[in-house]
């Protein structure tokens, strides 16, 4: 299942829960012996994922907690109070001390079949690398060898989540209905923050504030009771989002506009002489090709050039992205991506160009669109890689 973790070696005997500690994925999933390592926030849904991705695999026989557990729900606790006393009547995690440590989308019989597949190492606190590494190759050298499934074991489902499939998409109020007014949203570079102006029905000034990030802004016009209709703060939300990714990416912001790249300013060479300005970097090319949909992928002739969305999952292989195919964005904005469950790769090197973002933005979670050439068996060679993590986001 999706979450952020990566993927070492399947064949090693060794999980690494890093709980909170995301800095320890990387270094721990590299050393020897370790299938997967990923971070955890919460004893529920959190949990759920864990023991699903862990009991796929039965060559992992260990499970070893490490990092700074989350102070609320605690995930490392509750991972030790599953292990060593399971789920009660009602699926809450026995003796579990954080927020809400109930899995009512998991089959009791995994879980058993989890307590029994895994060992679980209660390292809490520990974020000593060389520590650590010591544990995992203790751990490595006691493997006890694949665990053996029964029939049933290996015909159990995996996830009992059922979703009502909704569609996006409605009308929105118009916000002259909102008897608090109207925003407008600029940014100010320079000083490096976000400029909101509230304006009243009748168009006259009202209120002003000044902010470095999105979440902090709204929850302040929420609670001075600025705003009336849940259309509205959701859109608010949206653009105070995009203002503050174009302040952290030194992006163009316009109000209801797609962002963009910043014109450089035009520098004056002196009185009566001809204006020379620095030329503005030329916004980056997108090759004029179809973005493709699920169904066409599939159909594509190796070697041709595609553009397609992609959410990543997994980092499988040095320089190769894996995860899965979203359908392009209806409304054209690319802004919004139905989630599919093809899964794809893509693969990326020094001749690739990244756009919105570098090497360090290719990560577990990152949104992209890839313009590349289609080897075939659903992976892709990336030539441009856009990173809309922050300006976009999947419909679960």
């Amino acid at each position: 299942m999706p979450g952020t973790y990566q993927v070492g070696d399947p064949n090693g005997p060794v999980a690494v829960c890093a709980l909170t500690s995301e800095r320890l994925i990387g270094p721990l999933v590299a050393l020897p012996g370790v299938a997967i390592a990923g971070m955890v926030y919460t004893a529920n849904l959190g949990i759920t994922r864990i023991i699903v991705n862990i009991t796929s695999n039965p060559a992992i026989r260990f499970l070893l907690i490490c990092g700074k557990d989350s102070a609320l729900f605690k995930p490392g606790q509750s991972l030790v109070a599953l292990s060593e006393k399971g789920v009660d009547e009602k699926r809450r995690i026995i003796d579990a001390a954080g927020y809400d440590p109930v899995l009512p989308s998991i089959d009791p019989a995994q879980v058993a079949r989890f307590r029994k597949q895994v060992e679980v190492l209660d390292w809490t606190g520990e974020e000593d690398l060389e520590v650590l590494q010591d544990r995992v190759k203790s751990l490595s050298d006691r493997n006890p060898g694949v665990f053996v499934m029964e029939q049933k074991e290996a015909n159990m489902a995996r996830l009992q989540e059922e979703f009502l499939s909704i569609r996006p998409g409605g009308q929105r109020e118009p916000l002259i209905y909102d008897p608090k007014g109207y925003f407008v949203i600029t940014i100010e570079p320079e000083q490096g923050e976000i400029l909101l102006r509230n304006y009243s029905p009748n168009h006259t000034p009202a209120h002003e504030m000044r902010g470095r990030g999105a979440t902090s802004m709204l929850l302040g016009l929420l609670r001075d009771g600025l705003v009336t209709q849940l259309s509205h703060a959701g859109y608010l939300g949206e653009e105070l989002a995009k203002a503050q990714s174009a302040l952290q990416f030194g992006l163009r912001y316009d109000q209801d506009r797609p962002l963009r790249p910043r014109e450089s300013p035009v520098k004056q060479t002196g009185e009566g002489a001809q204006a020379a300005a620095s030329a503005p970097p030329e916004p980056p090319r997108i090759p004029r090709v179809q973005a493709v949909s699920v169904k066409q992928l599939g159909e594509i002739i190796p070697g041709t050039m595609v553009d397609l969305f992609f959410s990543v999952t997994d980092l499988p292989r040095e320089q190769v992205l894996g995860g899965v195919f979203l359908e392009p964005d209806e409304t054209g904005t690319n802004q919004t991506f139905p989630r599919t469950l093809q899964r794809i790769e893509v693969e990326w090197g020094p001749t690739s160009k990244l756009i919105m973002g570098g090497a360090t933005d290719l990560v577990v979670g990152a949104l992209l669109r890839v313009v590349g050439k289609y080897g075939g068996n659903y992976l892709v060679h990336g030539e441009q890689l856009v990173v809309l993590t922050r300006v976009a986001k999947v419909l679960e």
